[in-house]
């Protein structure tokens, strides 16, 4: 892993961290409300409302690449102003605020998909991707646990979270990005619109939960709910950061789907003790892990392919936060006005489940068409054959070597990265790259990567 992209695993890392523990339906939100004795939900799903609303406008128009550092900067000090105004004002005022503090999310996270996009390569995507979402749930659990501090040492805490991320965000690059040509290849349409439709289905489910499943675990076994928690979760991400790459990437999606819906008929089926919570709280929260890691990466790669991330990263929110508002929306329609709710919310999320492994081979089918049959493992190393890489014409005018670098240019590897890849030098590495370059008739490594898109179209 290179030095360089720990600026960008932390800035999102650090900033998922205060949205998991705080407006996103965190413990330190309902503690805050606890004295007032207000429910949290109003208050989460208007966090998750105004945005969807947003997005669906934002999905009309585009914002320029270069403006994503600063909108990165300005989401982060609307962020630290509103969580200074939460803890100062009464819950009656918090409802401008929290909508204007979901708008910068996810303004943040839009912007923040540029560097992932651009810097990562695509064969560290999904490690990058698991380090990020490990490092947020890991100050989710801390700060979970340390909710019993006073409030004045809770906002310094998060205002402390958000500056660390301030910080690793103005310190995020693009050293050596990827190619993309932005305007000269098709926008996959039908692959975001399926992508996007399945994963509104699955946070349908995550809104659910937020309101039916992760409510009954509080009142019913609080300790463990704090302690063991998102322990499942966060193990099964450290195992797929070390052996995720030797997995078919949409067969993660049919393990990760499974599981949740295992989980919602645990939830259902059992009786409310001790051995019923952790059976379904593991299943569930190493369903979330895996759906969670590979949808958002599986984004990351279409945009690494496609161009546009800011555009696609959009388009994956309205859907995630449209199911999640939409979930949450049921669960509270459920639990306030039915009997039997949390099996009736069992049935609801085993049907939601259902309907997404019908639509998964749909999904499946698009992915292996619109990214060429190479999505389906991230596991072999770039001088094998890479899944994900295109191929370059007229290879026969290279020797084995030059068509090695070739090759790893066109995945987006910096000289050094190669250097060390194939145990050469960097001058030898500069010096096969301008045989290269002489011998296919380009000048630089944006027209390698063009000749070569154009091949694989």
């Amino acid at each position: 892993m290179q030095k360089r992209y720990v600026p960008i695993i932390l800035s999102y890392g650090l900033f998922l961290g205060w949205l998991l523990s705080f407006p996103y339906n965190g413990p330190l939100l309902e503690q805050l409300l606890a004295p007032y004795d207000l429910a949290i939900a109003s208050y989460s799903l208007t966090y998750t409302a105004i945005p969807v609303l947003f997005l669906i406008g934002y999905s009309f128009f585009s914002i320029e690449e270069k403006y994503s550092k600063s909108l990165m900067t300005w989401s982060l000090i609307v962020s630290m102003i509103g969580t200074l105004i939460l803890f100062l004002i009464p819950p009656t005022y918090w409802y401008p605020v929290l909508a204007l503090m979901g708008i910068a999310s996810v303004l943040y996270i839009i912007s923040w998909s540029y560097f992932y996009t651009m810097e990562i390569p695509i064969q560290q995507k999904l490690q990058v991707m698991a380090l990020v979402i490990f490092t947020g749930n890991i100050i989710y659990y801390i700060l979970n646990i340390l909710t019993w501090l006073p409030t004045s040492s809770i906002l310094i805490l998060l205002e402390l979270i958000l500056g660390a991320s301030l910080l690793a965000s103005s310190r995020t690059t693009i050293t050596q990005p990827i190619e993309i040509p932005l305007k000269n290849r098709p926008f996959p349409t039908k692959l975001i619109f399926i992508t996007c439709l399945f994963l509104f289905l699955i946070n349908i489910n995550d809104g659910l939960s937020f309101h039916a499943i992760a409510p009954s675990f509080n009142t019913l076994f609080p300790e463990y709910s704090i302690y063991y928690g998102i322990l499942p979760y966060l193990t099964v991400l450290l195992l797929l950061f070390f052996l995720g790459q030797k997995i078919p990437l949409m067969f993660h999606v049919f393990i990760g789907t499974s599981l949740l819906g295992l989980a919602y008929l645990s939830f259902g089926l059992l009786t409310e003790n001790l051995y019923s919570y952790f059976l379904t709280d593991t299943l569930l929260q190493a369903g979330w892990a895996m759906m969670d890691l590979v949808l958002w990466t599986l984004f990351g790669l279409i945009a690494s392919i496609y161009g546009r991330p800011l555009k696609i990263t959009g388009y994956a929110f309205l859907a995630n936060l449209f199911g999640v508002f939409a979930g949450g929306l049921i669960g509270v329609q459920i639990l306030a006005k039915m009997d039997n709710a949390y099996l009736i919310s069992a049935v609801f999320s085993v049907s939601i489940i259902f309907i997404s492994l019908m639509l998964m081979h749909l999904l499946n089918q698009v992915v292996e068409k619109d990214l060429g049959s190479k999505i389906s493992s991230l596991s072999e190393t770039p001088l094998e054959k890479n899944p994900l890489a295109l191929q370059l014409p007229q290879t026969e005018l290279l020797s084995k070597r030059e068509t090695e670098v070739a090759e790893l240019l066109i995945q987006g590897y910096t000289n050094k990265q190669i250097a060390d890849m194939l145990n050469i030098s960097e001058n030898t590495v500069k010096t096969h790259t301008k045989k290269i370059y002489s011998k296919l008739n380009v000048s630089n490594k944006r027209e390698l990567l063009q000749l070569s898109l154009l091949v694989n179209k």
